[in-house]
């Protein structure tokens, strides 16, 4: 495309007034080489022959609306891949290996000056953040204010950086002219405002980075860029592994966007308005899908067709003249593109902690169990929370689960639903809502002997299918296996401190006044009063402790070596707290 047809496209739009339509349609039908004339409500668009679309802003844009004006309700022109049953579940970013648990979202927000707290970017801004998934990679682009210039040409072409892609902006119609008449049907094309301003005198530097960018879809107003679907099918032609929210009004009408989408998405989620949309509606929608995705681990398309009708669905947008000048009623309603897998946007398994059922850091030190460095492998249980499925959708699509400890795998593709047998290793519970579950994998094998003050590598597995699952990854630490155990009773508490350099063990009962002394043979020594120190068992003595502790564990029954009691009470214990020792 030569700069000079791009240039005299410019000097055409610095020489026109602003007048009536019928007007400017007369004027620019005046200009030689002139290929095609556009008119809509907010623009007015004409071409050069070998040139691009250059438009003329006729007013602005309504900051009650995410777009045009519309004076009728268009049906939709295609229907693009409604959610299929059989549509197999994935996760957004599943193609970046390990680093896939530290996703990206790119928010878009070219008019947050003008939306102000009704602009639904805020809304992936506010609940991303919170989930480990997004911590640190929330990338947020607004212009606060009608001069501000926040967001560039690269954000739009840097989409394949990110999992999550949210852009809340205007979008207008423009219909071309048949002669003297408006075609409106397939010679109607939508045009997305980007929010990038530039002046006169950038335009041939922004010119030269286009061309050597190879961009194409790009319209140009006097001061400001517009996209075409064009521009999109140019920059990304293959979709992958993402969700896309372009919030705009309109953009299901001529359907020019979902073609273009239909041919690019191949396993992705695409969201946008069919009609013009309330900015406030907008809001509310996102604000309950985001919900879905997140606090309850849902796909895309199952978060959007849980979102209640009211909120997608038949949404007035001009209730009466007041509102929107001459414009009149009309509805609205949220649509879906989606082809291949159904994205999660979350990594739908966690790690809890035992006792806390709260998400397990980064680094704790873990309770294993056993002695670290005895050439004898460690136990150790664990509490795993499944997200986006009830208990009936794991068991009938057959979901397990997988755990692997420092690259070796000890679980391997277990089911753990139907929960039938009460005396098994697998302890299964309800969570914080009906998508949620709790899992605790007991006594687990972990093959191999730890080493004291060591990094554990813990990696989940939550098999969806046998292609696609989710995973998180965690490292913790063994410690040195000292313990400090608190038992509390309604006769007292009693302070445990256990080392496991000498196997020794310090026992207090504050309410008593007394303190234990225990070697690693299982002889416990204490000083009795008027009698001085005794010998005992410790078996037999926690024997009659446990008498005054809610502990149902028989330790007679247990094997008098090292490590096996102190290691064995966290298991059985009612009222309990341990905390490692580090050295």
């Amino acid at each position: 495309m030569p700069d000079s047809v791009i240039l005299k496209g410019f000097a055409i739009l610095d020489t026109i007034q602003l007048k009536s339509v019928d007007e400017l349609v007369k004027e620019l039908q005046q200009i030689p080489g002139l290929k095609e004339i556009g008119v809509g409500n907010e623009l007015l668009s004409f071409r050069l022959k070998g040139g691009p679309t250059m438009l003329i802003k006729l007013k602005e844009f309504s900051s009650l609306t995410k777009g045009g004006t519309a004076s009728t309700a268009f049906p939709p022109l295609m229907i693009l891949n409604t959610i299929k049953e059989d549509s197999k579940a994935n996760v957004v970013g599943a193609d970046r290996g390990e680093n896939r648990q530290n996703k990206k979202a790119l928010v878009l927000a070219p008019y947050a000056w003008e939306f102000g707290q009704t602009d639904d970017p805020l809304i992936p801004l506010k609940k991303l953040p919170k989930n480990r998934n997004y911590k640190g990679g929330v990338n947020y682009k607004a212009n606060k204010t009608k001069t501000q210039q926040n967001i560039t040409l690269e954000d739009y072409l840097s989409f394949n950086d990110y999992d999550v892609v949210h852009l809340g902006t205007h979008r207008a119609e423009i219909c071309n002219l048949m002669g003297y008449e408006v075609e409106t049907t397939s010679n109607c094309h939508s045009y997305i405002s980007s929010g990038i301003t530039y002046k006169k005198e950038d335009r041939q530097e922004l010119i030269d980075y286009i061309k050597n960018k190879n961009i194409r879809g790009i319209s140009f107003s006097p001061g400001e860029l517009f996209f075409i679907p064009e521009f999109f099918a140019s920059a990304y032609p293959n979709v992958n592994n993402k969700l896309f929210i372009l919030s705009a009004c309109q953009l299901g009408q001529r359907g020019d966007l979902e073609i273009t989408f239909n041919q690019i998405l191949q396993n992705a989620q695409l969201f946008y308005w069919h009609n013009t949309v309330f900015a406030e509606d907008a809001l509310k929608a996102f604000s309950f899908m985001y919900d879905r995705m997140l606090e309850y681990g849902e796909t895309a398309p199952l978060a959007f067709e849980n979102t209640p009708y009211q909120l997608k669905e038949n949404l007035r947008t001009y209730e009466n003249d007041e509102k929107r000048g001459d414009s009149i009623e009309v509805n609205t309603y949220l649509k879906m593109a989606t082809k291949g897998n159904a994205m999660h946007i979350i990594e739908p398994v966690s790690f809890l902690d035992s006792k806390t059922k709260k998400e397990l850091q980064e680094g704790v030190v873990y309770p294993f169990e056993g002695i670290l460095e005895d050439e004898v492998a460690e136990e150790a249980s664990f509490t795993i929370e499944f997200l986006g499925y009830t208990t009936q959708e794991i068991e009938a699509e057959g979901m397990t689960f997988s755990l692997n400890v420092d690259g070796n795998t000890v679980l391997d593709h277990v089911s753990f639903l139907p929960n039938t047998d009460p005396y098994d290793n697998i302890e299964v519970e309800s969570g914080k809502n009906n998508k949620t579950t709790i899992v605790t994998f007991k006594g687990v094998n972990l093959k191999k002997d730890l080493q004291k003050n060591s990094t554990v590598k813990l990696e989940a597995l939550f098999h969806l299918s046998e292609e696609n699952y989710g995973v998180q990854i965690i490292n913790v630490s063994t410690g040195s296996s000292d313990m400090r155990i608190v038992m509390k009773s309604p006769d007292g508490t009693i302070n445990m401190f256990f080392d496991a350099d000498n196997y020794g063990l310090k026992m207090t009962h504050p309410a008593e006044n007394a303190t234990l002394y225990s070697d690693e043979e299982g002889y416990i020594y204490m000083n009795a009063p008027g009698k001085g120190w005794m010998k005992t068992k410790l078996t037999q003595m926690f024997s009659a402790m446990a008498k005054h502790a809610p502990i149902d564990i028989d330790f007679m029954a247990l094997e008098t070596k090292k490590g096996s009691v102190m290691h064995k009470i966290a298991a059985f214990a009612g009222e309990i707290t341990i905390s490692r020792l580090e050295t």
